[in-house]
């Protein structure tokens, strides 16, 4: 077989494995959202996680399935190679069968997410065969394995690289986005203080440590910072949106807006800040302004999801029901079974139906 139809096989095996491991992930979400308060009965809802469990356990099957095949061997150990720990449950002796459901989900979770990235891992597998310590293609592994959610491998990464190259900044800041990103904020601020030590100025290490500060309830210290940060950079759109965000939290609603603002008027197409304006507006009540931001970011990005169910809570309140029912369809078709948009969706579809027998009265 010549290389490039080994190659097509090898894509086809990549999809396959995709596929199940994303119907895996599917099945074990709908399990999980499976919940009282949704109009079905606790029997009807016992049967539907029983459903789902059943489902996710089949297609957990299928991947080992697809690992175990003697004629996938050459595929099974370049993934494992290029994608997983030794420690994976799909390639320990029992095979996943001695794991719960949920070690299965993350661990197939983590794969789904790498599955994505193959080439790039595989381009740093390549290289660090010849070279271990090669600390570009050691960062590059790292950046990668935090793309797919892999923090705490990330992490172990980080701190290798850091024993050969202990003053590159960038892997100081990559570090510190690891660890915020994993709970341990003290630690990141220490990263993201090393950061400027190194490299003084850096403006995203200092947004960043302003995100951290927030997150530990010193909004005064973050406010101080993003002003800080603002006077250097006044079109940094990231540090008006964060400034905003603290205001919020200081209760400086009116501030807050502004800031915001600023930010959209600096990046008009600025995901976070419409999101967070948006939240802000109907927070206080102005759910008209609010439903004008959030139609302009479900246009700009149609796939997320949380824009679409905020969108249609704003419209509930609106008394629209017809377009609330729009946007929590929308969302469902993001996420199938999300049960926040479907028991809101009940609501609206009963206030629809009241309407049309108050019309005919």
């Amino acid at each position: 077989m010549n290389s490039q139809a080994h190659s097509k096989k090898f894509d086809k095996y990549l999809d396959e494995l995709s596929k199940h491991c994303r119907a895996a992930i599917t099945a074990f979400s709908g399990m999980n959202n499976c919940r009282e308060g949704m109009g079905a009965s606790p029997a009807s809802l016992s049967e539907s996680r029983t459903l789902c469990l059943q489902e996710f356990s089949k297609e957990i099957k299928n991947i080992e399935g697809m690992f175990r095949n003697r004629n996938n061997r050459e595929y099974m150990k370049k993934i494992r190679e290029t994608l997983l720990t030794e420690d994976s449950p799909f390639f320990t002796k029992d095979g996943a069968g001695e794991y719960g459901p949920l070690k299965m989900f993350q661990a197939t979770r983590g794969l789904y997410a790498s599955l994505s990235y193959y080439e790039e891992f595989e381009n740093c597998f390549k290289i660090l065969g010849k070279d271990p310590e090669n600390v570009s293609a050691l960062f590059q592994k790292s950046v990668l394995l935090y793309k797919t959610g892999r923090h705490m491998e990330a992490l172990s990464l980080l701190d290798h690289v850091l024993e050969i190259v202990p003053s590159d900044y960038k892997i100081w800041f990559n570090k510190g986005v690891v660890l915020s990103e994993l709970g341990r904020l003290e630690e990141a601020l220490d990263a993201y203080d090393r950061t400027n030590e190194l490299e003084p100025g850096f403006a995203v290490a200092l947004d960043n440590k302003g995100v951290v500060l927030a997150k530990l309830g010193r909004y005064e210290e973050a406010l101080k910072l993003y002003e800080t940060v603002l006077e250097e950079n006044p079109d940094y759109a990231e540090a008006w949106a964060g400034k905003g965000a603290v205001l919020s939290a200081l209760d400086r609603k009116e501030e807050a807006l502004e800031a915001y603002g600023t930010s959209l008027a600096r990046r008009p197409e600025y995901q976070e800040a419409l999101a967070a304006k948006g939240g802000l507006l109907a927070g206080i009540g102005r759910f008209e302004e609010a439903g004008a931001v959030y139609d302009r970011a479900t246009e700009l990005f149609p796939e997320d999801l949380k824009l679409w169910y905020n969108r249609g809570l704003v419209l509930q309140e609106l008394k629209e029901y017809e377009e609330a029912l729009k946007s929590y369809n929308r969302t469902l078709e993001l996420r199938p079974g999300f049960g926040p948009a479907l028991e809101n969706k009940v609501k609206v579809l009963s206030e629809i139906s009241r309407g049309k027998k108050l019309a005919e009265e």
